[in-house]
């Protein structure tokens, strides 16, 4: 068959998310991170608000200029330090394709985000991934990402899918040493301690981008809708490469809503935090090894050292959890919190498998 497109297409391995059952499927998913809980109910509001206007034959603002707004006086910095994409993954696209010419490298922990060597390789431009394997322990071998060269270097804070936070004062280390773009991925900070973000470092920093999303922690997966944080030039010159109205405008006022309802998102926020700490108490006097997770999952080693079969017993159960096949990543699955009923559940599935 005749190939019409670049050879770069052809080899290139595209990103694989976690399995998406039917939405009217009967299963316990804690496979994608998702917030078990629903978003705020402000957010009905400003749909009817945008429907009973007519609002929709309009087009949205092409800055998002209102989620813009408040999501600045929410970090404490400028509009237009601000950056409003399509999803998160729509802003690490952005800065992989503005960061990276002819054959440049990228440096990320190994195992972190998995789209970031997806995103390296589709610049289709010779760039490459640089891997620096974590420790035994799991935490980043900052002795050897401070010794890698790179055009970008990307990671994960708090980790994924380890769930891991490192200390703040060794980040910035790193973003202090480190001669080019440092992005740091957000996308579960809000499940870690106060205070652990780098956005305030930012004013620092010119080479730091922070990434952050609306899906993990304001419940909102399925509108996409993220942002970066960056200094002014950053953003001003990153701007550029976006589309032109990147965000839709209920989508844009869905994610203003619930960013304004900053009660009802601590409270979930607390009952997510609750359930990891008592599932992972859980699941350690099953037998199960378990990382200090900062996120809204665990990052679990089943007692009897066989990930796949349980990952696979679950699925036949109705309970997706994730297996990631790569050479740390194999000892372990990684499993979304829930409610307390789907995790109860979850419990008492791993119990059966643990008898056979």
């Amino acid at each position: 068959m005749k190939k019409y497109f670049r050879q770069e297409l052809y080899d290139l391995d595209a990103y694989v998310p976690g399995e998406q059952p039917d939405p009217d499927s009967k299963v316990i998913k804690l496979n994608t991170n998702e917030n078990p809980y629903p978003p705020s109910p402000e957010i009905q509001k400003e749909i009817d608000r945008i429907v009973s206007q007519g609002l929709l034959r309009r087009y949205p603002n092409p800055v998002s200029r209102d989620l813009r707004n408040e999501i600045a006086k929410h970090h404490g910095v400028k509009e237009t330090q601000i950056l409003v994409t399509n999803g998160s993954d729509e802003g690490l696209a952005i800065l992989f394709r503005a960061v990276l010419g002819k054959k440049n490298t990228v440096v990320t922990p190994y195992p972190t985000y998995s789209l970031y060597p997806v995103l390296t390789e589709i610049q289709m431009n010779g760039s490459r991934i640089k891997k620096i394997p974590l420790k035994k322990n799991l935490h980043f071998n900052f002795k050897k990402l401070a010794k890698a060269k790179g055009a970008l270097l990307a990671f994960a804070h708090p980790n994924a899918p380890t769930g891991i936070l490192e200390k703040k004062e060794d980040l910035v280390t790193i973003v202090n040493q480190f001669d080019g773009i440092v992005l740091c991925d957000e996308a579960y900070i809000d499940f870690a301690p106060e205070n652990s973000s780098l956005i305030p470092e930012i004013k620092e920093f010119g080479n730091l981008i922070i990434s952050r999303t609306f899906s993990k922690s304001y419940s909102l997966t399925g509108i996409r809708v993220g942002y970066l944080v960056g200094s002014e030039n950053s953003i001003s010159l990153l701007s550029k490469l976006k589309d032109s109205y990147n965000v839709g405008m209920i989508e844009e006022y869905i994610a203003l809503a619930a960013l304004k309802d900053q009660a009802y998102f601590l409270s979930n926020r607390e009952k997510v935090i609750r359930s990891r700490e008592n599932l992972k108490k859980r699941l350690k006097l099953l037998g199960f090894g378990v990382t200090q997770s900062e996120a809204n999952f665990l990052f679990v080693r089943p007692p009897q050292n066989n990930p796949k079969e349980l990952f696979e017993f679950l699925r036949k159960n109705n309970v997706f959890i994730r297996y990631f096949t790569d050479d740390i990543s194999k000892n372990f699955v990684r499993i979304s919190i829930g409610t307390e009923e789907e995790n109860n559940f979850l419990i008492s599935a791993i119990s059966d498998f643990l008898k056979l």
